[in-house]
């Protein structure tokens, strides 16, 4: 397969793939006599892998270390990365979690904040008690 065929079948760029290539990640593609690269059906395979592997966000060097492992154990080696990849978005989501429910709590200070209150008073959102003047309307 072509270079751009495979590239377009795999919804990545032809320097994608010369990238890979280039890099190690993929075997070297044969030539045709009007130079364009073509790939091997086991060529076309490692593309497919590493393409898959770069969609769940595994690295170039972890995907060059899964590939140079043994294959036999290359179902069980992506499990123990993708094992630590879960647990690191996990506490990333448990923190967003604290930082949206510490603006919903911001928010909803600010927006109760009494009518009285001037304009620029934002004690609510810095969480004390308010010290500015009440305005008459």
């Amino acid at each position: 397969m072509r270079i751009g065929e495979l590239a377009a079948d795999l919804s990545v760029s032809t320097k994608t793939l010369r990238h890979y290539e280039k890099i190690g990640l993929l075997p070297p593609a044969a030539r045709g006599e009007n130079g364009y690269r073509s790939f091997s059906p086991e060529a076309e395979a490692a593309a497919r892998l590493v393409v898959a592997l770069r969609r769940i966000d595994l690295s170039l060097d972890e995907i060059a270390g899964l590939l140079a492992g043994d294959r036999a154990d290359l179902r069980r080696n992506l499990l123990g990365i993708l094992d630590e990849k879960r647990s690191a978005v996990s506490l990333e989501v448990v923190v967003l979690q604290g930082k949206l429910e510490d603006m919903d709590s911001r928010y909803l200070s600010l927006a109760t904040t009494p009518r009285d209150r001037p304009g620029n008073c934002i004690c609510a959102l810095l969480g004390r008690a308010c010290d500015c003047k009440i305005t008459e309307n």
